[in-house]
């Protein structure tokens, strides 16, 4: 490589690093919401650094961890795993409040019985998470894997930690509301119901046109930001049956 296409690739990195930052700070678009923000941290976790797959699970109101958004559908398969075993990456760092790291899952199966070879069997050799706090709070827990045996480095460590921060602020600061300590569970449970608002609106589509639920998903998103809509509120409309499917599905104009 050049040295020119390095400062380029250098640039291009801290240009999308910016941007990222930037995108996770954006609570005032009418369409943007706790869950919009979510999506993004996973999607700026994949593609700046050597993860494959990522998911958030938040806390829920019986203080158990709880699938919010994913990256594919599969990483959802894990965090259930998680969730029913009481065991894995997330469920460490959400008790300790610090980040856990399993580079190559073959040799984990002590460690996690009952995750690992699920996890492995869903096509994953890596598994590593970090706490998403607030404060002195610990609020979920952010879920970063990958196909082959993969190592965190220190810098892509300290850049996931970073967008993990500023996403949780974002999310749990997005109401114009002052936010108390006893409202996080609240906002976090809310998030969590939008979520299964979201995933029974998805059923709709995928069921009116033979989609998969990630192909209806991004079907209802993009119609959510044709119509500078927030995917919830999209969402909760097919629910009512005040939007049809089809009118989601239709091609955009």
């Amino acid at each position: 490589m050049t040295r020119q296409k390095m400062v380029t690739t250098h640039m291009n990195r801290e240009q999308a690093i910016t941007e990222a930052f930037v995108s996770l700070t954006d609570t005032v678009a009418d369409d943007v919401d706790p869950l919009t923000l979510l999506r993004r941290l996973v999607d700026h976790c994949v593609s700046l650094t050597p993860v494959d797959a990522a998911g958030v699970m938040l806390v829920n109101a019986r203080g158990r961890l709880q699938s919010a958004v994913v990256t594919e559908e599969r990483v959802e398969i894990t965090e259930m795993f998680q969730a029913q075993a009481d065991e894995g990456p997330c469920i460490d760092a959400f008790a300790t409040g610090e980040p856990v790291h399993a580079d190559d899952l073959a040799v984990q199966e002590g460690r996690w019985p009952v995750f690992t070879p699920l996890a492995r069997a869903a096509g994953f050799e890596a598994a590593h998470s970090f706490p998403l706090r607030l404060r002195d709070q610990t609020v979920g827990a952010l879920n970063l894997l990958a196909r082959t045996p993969t190592p965190v480095a220190p810098q892509d460590g300290r850049l996931l930690q970073a967008l993990a921060g500023t996403a949780t602020t974002s999310v749990m600061t997005w109401s114009r509301e002052p936010l108390r300590p006893y409202d996080i569970v609240t906002r976090t449970q809310a998030a969590l119901s939008s979520k299964g608002v979201l995933d029974i609106a998805a059923g709709m589509l995928a069921a009116t046109a033979a989609l998969t639920p990630a192909e209806a998903g991004a079907r209802l998103r993009a119609y959510a930001a044709s119509h500078h809509q927030r995917p919830a509120d999209v969402a909760d409309a097919l629910v009512r049956r005040a939007l049809t499917p089809q009118d989601v599905l239709a091609p955009a104009p």
